[in-house]
């Protein structure tokens, strides 16, 4: 469901994100200071391109509603997803060394962003200590990510990839304050495939187990988790007659 449009035209101060945002901390003076660096952008529709892979760096952007998927492309002419951006989310921080975008950003549902000029989101943050920190703390957040994808593909088992992906996902709505049982997700089987190093027909067969045993259900872009304590054992599954093995 697209977000009213009320929300693309708030302010720092007036948006139901600023607790996930840059504003985390700051006064109001301050996020007023930050409010004036911020273009916001006309909302994306599902298959827009944010930014591409190899474009020049120069803006951070912050999703306000929606979501987005991050692709590389590899030498052998195929993609690679490599992550999931979600309301409350910084796009972009993956250039800060390079100067141009890894990754191409696509949008996963209606979506909208507002974007930040690095430069001078850059000489804000020199000026606020608190901003500073949080420019830190983002970068952060991006080591953290890849250390989960890394930790997801180390998984012997699809359903325990499974299991661990919805699980993060989940992890992820409730820091931001949203139901973490039942929640919108715009994916396909073949994203979470490529994410998760398997195929679209062993996520199916896994999801298709999982909803059979009540476990989670995903329907018409409906995620809902039934049964958390089961799911988090699946997650760490030892039972190796209980697993479905990925295909290769």
């Amino acid at each position: 469901m697209t977000q009213p449009v009320s929300l693309f035209n708030a302010n720092c101060n007036e948006c139901g994100l600023k607790k996930l945002c840059f504003p985390l901390g700051l006064e109001k003076s301050e996020i007023l200071r930050l409010d004036a660096l911020v273009k916001r952008k006309p909302a994306l529709q599902k298959g827009d391109t944010l930014f591409h892979e190899g474009q020049h760096f120069h803006s951070v952007y912050a999703v306000k509603s929606g979501g987005f998927k991050l692709f590389t492309h590899q030498a052998n002419g195929e993609d690679k997803l490599i992550g999931f951006y979600l309301p409350g989310d910084i796009l972009g921080v993956d250039a800060l060394s390079s100067g141009q975008h890894l990754s191409t950003a696509i949008a996963i549902d209606s979506s909208s962003v507002c974007e930040i000029p690095f430069k001078e989101l850059e000489r804000l943050s020199l000026q606020l200590p608190t901003l500073n920190r949080q420019l830190l703390s983002m970068m952060s957040k991006e080591l953290n990510d890849e250390r989960m994808h890394a930790e997801l593909l180390s998984r012997k088992s699809a359903e325990e990839r499974m299991a661990l992906f919805i699980l993060w996902l989940s992890q992820r709505q409730a820091k931001r304050g949203f139901n973490n049982e039942s929640f919108r997700l715009g994916l396909l089987h073949r994203d979470v495939a490529l994410y998760l190093g398997l195929t679209p027909e062993t996520v199916s067969r896994v999801l298709a187990r999982f909803s059979e045993e009540g476990v989670v259900e995903w329907r018409q872009k409906q995620l809902t988790i039934l049964q958390p304590a089961r799911l988090e054992a699946l997650s760490n599954s030892k039972d190796e007659k209980s697993c479905v093995r990925i295909a290769g």
